[in-house]
């Protein structure tokens, strides 16, 4: 499951059904995001597809109000999964 997964990736360990939630609709962002750039992803979730949603979902968590914008690092992998 791709929220467990990022979660995990993320060091996330507690069950706050919340957090749990934010997660999900961030990660459902971050993905369509990258399906809209021209990203493949199917329901596998490679290694690298996790990496990428996970950083951008963290970048998410962590931006203040008005200032809503990617690291370089979710850059750097958004641009490795488009190019294919």
């Amino acid at each position: 499951m791709l929220v467990e997964s990022v979660k995990d990736y993320l060091g996330i360990t507690t069950d706050d059904e919340d957090l749990t939630r934010n997660i999900a609709i961030k990660s459902n962002a971050v993905k369509l995001y990258l399906v809209k750039a021209g990203a493949i992803i199917d329901d596998t979730y490679s290694e690298e597809v996790i990496a990428c949603i996970a950083t951008g979902v963290n970048d998410l968590l962590n931006n203040k109000a008005g200032d809503t914008k990617f690291s370089p690092a979710f850059n750097m992998f958004a641009m490795q999964l488009c190019r294919g």
